[in-house]
């Protein structure tokens, strides 16, 4: 997990917006964030999002599994 300067400085966000961000990510249980005082805790426990549905061609999914 990157620190919470890096954070501040790859996403171009402040520290709270940073902080109000995770914080939204814990209360929907996507992360689970023990000691807030360091990033170092925080467990991912939904690394995607949701309501996200992804339609594959048909035969697309044997592909996958055959050619990579």
């Amino acid at each position: 997990m990157p620190t919470i300067k890096e954070l501040e400085i790859k996403t171009g966000r402040s520290v709270t917006d940073i902080k109000a961000g995770l914080l939204a990510l814990e209360q929907d249980n996507y992360i689970a964030w023990a000691d807030k005082s360091t990033l170092r805790d925080i467990i991912i426990i939904e690394g995607w999002d949701r309501d996200q549905k992804v339609i594959m061609p048909m035969g697309d999914a044997n592909r996958y599994f055959t050619e990579y």
